[in-house]
This record gives C-alpha cells, structure tokens and sequence, in this order.
C-alpha cells in the first residue's frame, strides 16, 4: 500500500535517499564526536549529576 503512494510522487526516490543521508551522516559525525572527544572530558560530565559540592 504505501509503495503504491510513493511511486506516484515525482522524484520520491530522491527524498528517500537524501533522507537516508541526512541521518546516516549525523549519526556518523556523533559517532565520531564521542570517539574523538576528550575522556577525562566526558568522565567529569558523567559524574556531575552524582557530585555534592556546589559552586554556588
């Protein structure tokens, strides 16, 4: 049912596939963020939800 929709718009297939890039280069440019981000950087985030001390 739904091809039947979708092959009666012009230039479907483009959508679809930019779609498709779109969050496959997104979830790519987090992928890398979190792999080349600073771990002591990401520990310390990790752990302040849990921290006491208070800088105000």
């Amino acid at each position: 049912m739904f091809k039947q929709f979708i092959s009666k718009i012009p230039g479907a297939d483009l959508y679809m596939v930019g779609s498709f890039m779109t969050f496959f280069v997104f979830f790519v440019l987090v992928g890398l963020y979190l792999w080349l981000a600073d771990k002591n950087y990401l520990q310390q985030m990790s752990r302040l939800p849990f921290d006491d001390s208070s800088t105000d």
